[in-house]
């Protein structure tokens, strides 16, 4: 049914990640689907986050949230899947999405942070940003 699957990690929380990529890993396996997992480095394109650091302190930062991310993907899936894997920068939400558009994703499988109200409302919530924008299937797991 689903030949593209996303799951966003989070990797400062990747155990929050674990559920949603157990879901995915069925749709994987059961339909021989293409596995991303993409993660987001906030913060380097504002400009005045910028201004504290190199662009060879920024590039290592990012390189190190990749090699992070391969190792998430050796650590949680079986050796036989192939993840694509993706670091971006900037919005979570506006990276996820623009993913899924330019991936052709069929299904978002992603856990739901529970946050405290002045939380969402001083920085939104991701998943119910995908899940309203975006143009495919989307799983949102709660605990």
């Amino acid at each position: 049914m689903f030949k593209r699957v996303l799951v966003p990690v989070d990797l400062g929380e990747p155990d929050f990640s674990q559920q949603a990529l157990e879901l995915a890993m069925r749709e994987v396996r059961d339909n021989d689907a293409e596995l991303h997992l993409i993660t987001v480095v906030p913060g380097y394109g504002n400009a005045l986050v910028a201004g504290y650091f190199s662009e060879e302190e920024h590039s290592k930062a990012v390189k190190k949230v990749a090699k992070q991310l391969k190792q998430f993907a050796v650590d949680k899936l079986p050796a036989r899947v192939k993840p694509v894997l993706k670091v971006y920068e900037g919005s979570p939400a506006e990276s996820i999405l623009r993913h899924i558009k330019r991936k052709e994703i069929d299904l978002v499988v992603l856990a739901a942070h529970h946050r405290s109200r002045l939380d969402e409302f001083l920085l939104g919530s991701v998943s119910a940003r995908v899940a309203e924008r975006a143009r495919c299937s989307v799983l949102l797991l709660k605990d």
